[in-house]
């Protein structure tokens, strides 16, 4: 929702420049942690050819298997460990996470990377 008071707009929805904290919080991580960064990078480099909405899915995927104990365990058969249980905590929901905003970002500075 967006509001005008004396000529001027002001954002009332959305965080940081995000469609909500959830999505900003996921972002953050990804954009400040170089490991994290390249693997969500890698992940949208193999569905780069796909439709739009695999891009999205696919992160949603790559988040889920790190993210969740399931997830986690499913993928390597171990425990979950303590430090991706710590951000999942912080993230919140997944499911106001909006993939689609988070996978544009990256194609994004891939496309800037790349030169494209």
């Amino acid at each position: 929702m967006t509001t005008t008071v004396q000529g001027m707009t002001e954002q009332t929805d959305g965080y940081n420049g995000w469609s909500n904290r959830e999505t900003w919080s996921v972002m953050l991580w990804i954009n400040n942690d170089e490991g994290l960064q390249e693997q969500a990078r890698e992940e949208l480099r193999q569905v780069a050819n796909e439709p739009q909405w695999e891009h999205a899915e696919a992160l949603e995927h790559w988040w889920f298997k790190l993210f969740t104990p399931q997830g986690y365990a499913d993928e390597f058969g171990a425990d979950w460990p303590k430090n991706l249980a710590e951000i999942a905590v912080e993230v919140g929901s997944l499911w106001r996470v909006n993939w689609r905003e988070c996978a544009e970002s990256i194609i994004a500075d891939l496309a800037e990377l790349d030169g494209n």
